[in-house]
């Protein structure tokens, strides 16, 4: 798990637990979830947003192209991730 994302679980009150299968399992009221997945998702809906106001307000400020490219390697997904970390498609 990204340790960005892991940082604002905890600070979520998330506690985390080992498992055999996963040893850094998310757990909310004891079912386990998908918390990276979670974040990933909520990221993106955020930068189409910015993205979207950037767009009707003339932002040119904003370039989705590179700007979530950089975003996205802060919370370890996405392209400029997979090249720092030699993850192929």
């Amino acid at each position: 798990m990204n340790e960005r994302i892991r940082q604002l679980a905890e600070k979520a009150g998330l506690r985390f637990t080992q498992l055999m299968s996963n040893p850094m399992v998310p757990v909310v009221d004891g079912k386990e979830k998908d918390l990276e997945k979670f974040a990933e998702l909520l990221v993106e809906a955020v930068l189409d947003q910015v993205k979207e106001r950037a767009y009707y307000t003339g932002d040119r400020d904003w370039s989705d192209e590179v700007d979530r490219t950089w975003i996205q390697l802060e919370f370890g997904y996405g392209k400029l991730h997979d090249a720092k970390h030699g993850v192929e498609e």
